[in-house]
């Protein structure tokens, strides 16, 4: 029969071994919170589209969003319009802050994700998973869903 102390001597490696090779995820912190979160359904003909929300922190310190993920896109880039020679821009940003205290709105015309090369064509009401990522790795697991712009009156 084995005796606990030998198999402790045989199994200790192995455990610390999956302990450095298991990845180290932050998480989400209380005081960022994301409402309103939905996602554009692609226009007909087209493989991407765009994720809108409200950030909302309530910590005394600034946060800053510095990428995002989405299960159901190949890429997600954080986007911001611009004015570039009298004309509006969109543009890729490597970051955005939420002031301590504050909120940042992700819209049209402004702040939003965008989303390319997705896996699936979403439809009016689907559920989709994105991942915010803030400083430091932190990940906040984001729920939102899909509209069209199809779906609301026009006048």
């Amino acid at each position: 029969m084995m005796s606990i102390r030998w198999m402790f001597r045989l199994l200790a490696p192995c455990f610390l071994t999956l302990g450095v090779l298991m990845p180290v995820q932050a998480q989400a912190p209380a005081s960022i919170e994301v409402v309103d979160a939905t996602v554009r359904v692609p226009l007909p003909g087209k493989n991407l589209t765009s994720a809108y929300f409200l950030l909302r922190n309530s910590s005394d310190k600034p946060m800053t969003l510095t990428g995002v993920k989405a299960a159901f896109a190949q890429r997600a880039e954080i986007h911001s319009h611009q004015m570039v020679d009298g004309m509006m821009r969109m543009r890729p940003v490597e970051s955005v802050t939420v002031p301590a205290q504050g909120t940042l709105r992700f819209k049209s015309g402004g702040h939003h994700v965008m989303l390319f090369d997705l896996d699936r064509r979403p439809r009016t009401g689907d559920p989709l998973h994105l991942t915010l990522i803030f400083d430091g790795g932190v990940e906040v697991p984001v729920k939102a869903f899909a509209v069209s712009v199809f779906d609301r009156p026009h006048h």
